[in-house]
């Protein structure tokens, strides 16, 4: 154990602490920011996301169908409940975008309001 005082031990830690928050910094700065999207690109992942369920759904039908002997029914009632999961998806990501959007101009009118804790 060395001699040093306390000093060199609260250079250490405030060297450790500018090392951590400048990793944190570069990672943050490597992540893309959800709210960075574009409209295009929420596009494109909600479109995506409503087509493979109906696909999976539409699958599992024709599995069934392939198994169990019953031609479209299968198919058609696993295509239904496919269209289904997908609208809900929908409806979610309605909802998570539109709270997300709140959340941003509520922060916005705060900061000038000049009530913002910064």
């Amino acid at each position: 154990m060395s001699s040093n005082g306390p000093d060199d031990l609260g250079e250490r830690i405030a060297q450790a602490q500018a090392a951590r928050a400048a990793k944190e910094a570069a990672k943050r700065k490597l992540e893309p920011d959800e709210g960075s999207l574009s409209a295009g690109a929420y596009a494109l992942r909600y479109g995506a996301e409503f087509v493979a369920c109906i696909f999976v759904g539409g699958l599992l039908g024709y599995w069934i169908d392939a198994f169990a002997g019953t031609k479209p029914w299968g198919l058609l009632i696993m295509g239904v409940f496919g269209f289904a999961a997908g609208i809900r998806a929908m409806m979610r990501a309605y909802r998570e975008l539109n709270a997300r959007a709140q959340e941003t101009s509520q922060g916005s009118e705060t900061s000038t309001n000049g009530t913002g804790n910064e």
